[in-house]
């Protein structure tokens, strides 16, 4: 294989960049809006508008933007670096992770010495698309450097994933996937 000089490495970037455009101007087509906010890579797809009756996901959602899926994908592999915690104290962990909804969500964040957690970086992805549902849980729950507490947390039956992130002052991310299956 050739190796590339620099004025053709930049075309060849262009270009890509030119195709990765179009193709979130094609996926953002095809589920007609649903999706608010832009691709930000790091499998963050989008932002589901806020839904009046509560629902952090709804049961059509959850079969549209494969929560299931999301759920059996295996784990992903934790950094080693100094990077800031997550803990979920609630659900409180079990084997199989089974509970009633609604039920309670509380998180602690717990960052390194030389700098604080930014709860302004918070977010909640959902399912295998990784769908940013952000707002429709801190509408009821005020996010702090300490975590959050949710009380009545609304997901329909089913198997579901709910990745969390935030960041600390330094700009390094920590992240917990919520595993759970709700009957």
């Amino acid at each position: 294989m050739k190796a590339l000089d620099a004025r053709s490495f930049a075309t060849v970037l262009i270009a890509a960049c030119a195709l990765s455009a179009g193709a979130q101007g094609t996926n953002d087509a095809r589920n007609k809006g649903k999706l608010t906010g832009q691709y930000s890579g790091g499998g963050i797809r989008g932002a589901l508008p806020v839904v009046a009756d509560g629902w952090l996901i709804s049961p059509a959602e959850a079969l549209e933007y494969k929560g299931e899926d999301g759920f059996n994908e295996a784990p992903a592999l934790r950094p080693r670096a100094v990077v800031p915690l997550i803990d979920i104290l609630k659900p409180e962990p079990t084997n199989d992770l089974k509970v009633k909804a609604p039920f309670a969500i509380a998180v602690q964040f717990k960052g390194q010495a030389d700098a604080p957690i930014n709860p302004a970086t918070f977010k909640v992805m959902y399912g295998a698309f990784k769908i940013d549902i952000t707002n429709r849980l801190t509408q009821f729950v005020k996010v702090t450097p300490e975590g959050f507490m949710l009380e009545n947390a609304k997901i329909p039956v089913g198997k579901h994933r709910l990745t969390l992130q935030v960041q600390d002052e330094k700009q390094r991310v920590a992240e917990r996937e919520l595993r759970i299956e709700v009957e």
